[in-house]
């Protein structure tokens, strides 16, 4: 039976245009550059997840490319009502509208009502091709990211993944991410996020901290935040030209 279903997916075109591609990006990096944060975003559903209250059983996931900031929320449904509310309560109310937002072909996104949101708010949309799924990476790799971490955190409650998502896009936007060396936190408002160990074991900056420290830091923050957000471009850029290097065109190999 193996060796069946193994010569089965070398002749199958959709098994092997649709396979993950194993330490390459699949497109060329450039298609996918923000020059500042939350100019640009990639959009993904994830699911079916295991079925929560309210029937819950979808995930919409959006994530900025420049900053790697994470929004995400359950759904019981995936209409394009439903990626409009999200796009509006998610990104625009919280961070401004946007330039451009990279979507898969669904129907969801390339619908009428979805076109014309999108227009109203001069949102550009760019697609990624239905030749090659794999093409919007960064919500590829957020989608793997947050369900990683959300199988850590249930262990055998899946259905409370709702209840957990929540506490996934916090740990996620308070990490420091390799490829621009900051926390997502940092990179959009210019000063780390006081997490709960530092409550519970108090820093010394806590403790002894007053108002008047805490506005100077706050002042010098912000004067450091634009060059820590040229220095992640820099080393974003570098990352782009070295996977461009490495990038070769995975062709399908389907056997006749």
């Amino acid at each position: 039976m193996r060796h069946d279903s193994t010569e089965y997916v070398k002749r199958c075109d959709r098994c092997q245009r649709y396979k993950p591609v194993p330490n390459l990006p699949a497109e060329i990096y450039h298609l996918q550059n923000s020059l500042w944060p939350f100019m640009q975003w990639a959009i993904d559903l994830v699911g079916p997840m295991p079925t929560a209250p309210a029937k819950k059983e979808m995930m919409i996931v959006a994530t900025d490319y420049f900053t790697k900031w994470i929004e995400a929320e359950a759904l019981s449904s995936t209409k394009e009502d439903d990626v409009e509310r999200f796009i509006w309560r998610n990104i625009i109310c919280w961070f401004g509208c946007p330039q451009s937002l990279v979507t898969d072909n669904g129907s969801q996104f390339i619908g009428k009502q979805i076109t014309a949101f999108f227009k109203k708010y001069g949102i550009k949309q760019h697609l990624s091709t239905p030749r090659y799924p794999q093409s919007n990476g960064q919500a590829e790799a957020s989608n793997k990211i947050i369900l990683d971490c959300l199988k850590k955190r249930l262990e055998g409650a899946e259905g409370k993944w709702v209840d957990e998502l929540p506490g996934v896009l916090w740990a996620y936007r308070t990490t420091m991410r390799r490829s621009t060396g900051e926390t997502p936190f940092s990179l959009a408002y210019g000063t780390e996020a006081i997490i709960p160990p530092h409550i519970t074991v108090p820093s010394i900056g806590i403790e002894v901290g007053s108002i008047e420290q805490n506005s100077e830091q706050m002042r010098l923050n912000l004067d450091l935040l634009e060059g820590k957000r040229e220095k992640a471009i820099v080393r974003e850029s570098r990352k782009r030209e070295k996977e461009d290097r490495r990038l070769k065109d995975p062709e399908a190999n389907i056997l006749p």
